[in-house]
This record gives C-alpha cells, sequence and structure tokens, in this order.
C-alpha cells in the first residue's frame, strides 16, 4: 500500500531535487553567485600592461594632446572602467607611460653591467647598446620629444625617471675611474658630458631623420647607412677616451 501523503504536491518533489543540487554546489561556487556584481581581474598584471603598451603607441602617435583614451582602451582590449582602475585619469597615464620608456632603457642599461667589465669593452657595449636601443624605439624618441615641447611639464612630476637616471651615472663613474686607474682611457671627462655625448651621437640622426634625410639628400633610415653610423659613433667615442686604435695611422685618425 501506497502511504505517501496523496495531499503533498509534486513540486515538493521537485524543491527537494532543487535544494540538492543546490547543496551539491562547492563553497567556491557558492561564494561566486553571492558575488555576481563584482569584477575581478583574471591578470591585473597583464591588462595593465596592455593598457600602458597601447598608451605608448597612442601618446607617441599623437602627443599628450591629440591622444584619445578610448582609443587605448579599445587597443588594450580594456574598457575604460578598468583603464581607469589602473590610472586616475589622462594625465597619469600619461606619466605612467613616460617612466615606462625611460624604464625600459634604464633597466636594459643595467642589465649589461657595463660597468664592471673590461673598461674599453664596457664603453664600446654602452654606446653599442645605446644606438641600436634608439633606433628599434622609435616611441621613445617620439615621446621624449613631445615631452621637450610641453617642456617637461609631466616628466617633472615623475620622481622615479631622476632616480633610474642616478643609477646610469653612477655605473658611468664607476667605469671612467676604472678605465683612468687602469691606464685605458688617456682622459677622464666628467660623467653626464660624457653620457650627453653618447646621447647625441646615438640620437640626432633619429630624431631629425626626416628634415635631415631631404636636407643631406641621404635616406638616414637605410639600414647599410645606419650600419655605417653605428661603427661611426663607437669610433668617435673609443677614440676621444682611449686614444688612437692599435695600427691605424696619426693622419687616418685626424682625417
Amino acid at each position: 500500500m501506497d502511504k505517501r501523503n496523496p495531499s503533498t504536491p509534486a513540486a515538493t518533489e521537485q524543491d527537494g531535487e532543487a535544494n540538492g543540487a543546490e547543496n551539491k554546489k562547492t563553497p567556491r561556487k557558492r561564494a561566486a553567485a553571492g558575488r555576481k556584481h563584482t569584477y575581478v581581474p583574471r591578470d591585473p598584471a597583464a591588462t595593465r600592461r596592455r593598457i600602458l603598451d597601447a598608451a605608448v603607441n597612442e601618446f607617441a602617435d599623437k602627443g599628450f594632446s591629440g591622444a584619445r583614451v578610448e582609443n587605448i582602451a579599445k587597443t588594450a582590449n580594456a574598457n575604460m572602467r578598468m583603464l581607469y582602475h589602473y590610472f586616475t585619469d589622462k594625465e597619469q597615464l600619461y606619466i605612467a607611460t613616460i617612466e615606462e620608456v625611460y624604464r625600459a632603457v634604464r633597466a636594459a642599461e643595467q642589465d649589461l653591467h657595463f660597468d664592471e667589465e673590461d673598461p674599453r669593452l664596457g664603453l664600446e657595449r654602452l654606446v653599442d647598446f645605446t644606438f641600436k636601443h634608439f633606433a628599434d624605439n622609435p616611441d621613445l624618441i617620439s615621446i621624449v620629444m613631445n615631452e621637450n615641447i610641453l617642456r617637461a611639464q609631466f616628466l617633472k612630476q615623475s620622481e622615479l625617471v631622476p632616480t633610474m637616471t642616478s643609477r646610469l651615472s653612477s655605473s658611468v663613474s664607476t667605469m671612467l675611474k676604472k678605465g683612468v686607474e687602469s691606464g685605458v682611457f688617456i682622459r677622464n671627462p666628467d660623467p653626464t658630458q660624457l653620457w650627453l655625448t653618447i646621447f647625441a651621437l646615438c640620437w640626432v640622426h633619429l630624431a631629425n631623420k626626416h628634415t635631415m634625410s631631404w636636407t643631406l639628400q641621404v635616406d638616414l633610415t637605410d639600414a647599410d647607412w645606419l650600419e655605417a653610423r653605428r661603427q661611426h659613433v663607437v669610433d668617435v667615442v673609443l677614440s676621444y677616451l682611449c686614444g688612437p686604435r692599435p695600427g691605424a695611422s696619426a693622419a687616418a685618425e685626424i682625417v
């Protein structure tokens, strides 16, 4: 004989099944269900990296005034809320972008450990790296040139960039001291003066490539010309600090 209560609705069994399924949910699933409206990025570091990469391209191409935050978010595959979660406004994003291009070059310079090597070899490595890094990173040149037009308005709000650059100055000083004490360097210039000379020799043809290519009637972007320029820059700096190359005639060095 069926002893079930005939007055129990059929829905009761269905509700029981539903409650059973609910009870089978893992604690993680139940917790997730309770925070449906909370956005948790899967990889915050990667998201921030994408935004910064997109910002470098946008600011380098259009400058601070012409750049659009909406374009940066779209390129980075991020929404505006996400972008402003990492960077409070356009100015802060621009400052972070400036710091990023400086961070990249300063970090790479430190990885050279040029101040720990034979002074001549360390100097050559520093000059060679600087030339190639500038050539391979036109966005760095554009952003720095744009910021110069603004008279470093935003760069002056960064304490990070001067701190990073001071490490470079310290490394150059150490290299010079070792070179002079060992007799490898015949001159002992001010470290800042030496670095500015290296900077200028590696920078000027890139910063002025469009105008100078026309005025000189030489393609300053040509690969063969750039390689000849690189060798020339290395020779100029090494000759200044180390004297004539072994086996080179005095006339050749003067000419």
